[in-house]
């Protein structure tokens, strides 16, 4: 099992690399655009650019962020409760976020094989859709693990003595 939780993380802690690359490239893109529209023209497919880049940047992100605990949680309740129930919780959660985020990338694959056979493309810029909505599933793919390893050590926490 730590084997595994070990691959997860360091794999999310690499998609979250390139999460920064994609926020500083459609950073360095927007800026770019700005100075060439005051200057002279600006870049043709920004707006799509960046789109695409946004996605890439959430999507990248969503596992690293459940690994740190970096969303939000509302315990103001959960934390009057004692541990056990805490953890029985956690294990609810755990098992509907991961429920949800399975079913989410599933059908964001199903969609993406439609964009692909469809040969859907930005208007502009001509690059197909398919690429991105299949790394969006992958990056939710990545989240739902993280949460099926939150279940497993809740469940260590809900049956310790």
């Amino acid at each position: 099992m730590d084997s595994f939780k070990n691959l997860v993380h360091n794999l999310s802690r690499v998609l979250n690399i390139f999460s920064g690359i994609t926020l500083a490239i459609m950073m360095g893109l927007v800026f770019v655009n700005v100075l060439m529209r005051a200057v002279w023209e600006p870049i043709l497919g920004t707006y799509e650019y960046t789109s695409f880049l946004a996605s890439m940047t959430i999507a990248l992100a969503l596992a690293h962020c459940a690994t740190r605990k970096g969303h939000i949680m509302i315990t103001i309740f959960a934390e009057r409760l004692p541990e056990k129930v805490q953890a029985g919780l956690d294990v609810l959660v755990a098992i509907l976020g991961t429920c949800l985020y399975l079913i989410l990338a599933w059908q964001c694959s199903k969609y993406a094989i439609s964009m692909y056979h469809s040969g859907e493309v930005g208007l502009t810029t001509e690059i197909p859709f398919y690429p991105f909505i299949f790394l969006v599933a992958f990056g939710v793919l990545i989240l739902a693990l993280v949460l099926l390893i939150d279940l497993f050590e809740s469940l260590r926490r809900v049956f310790a003595r």
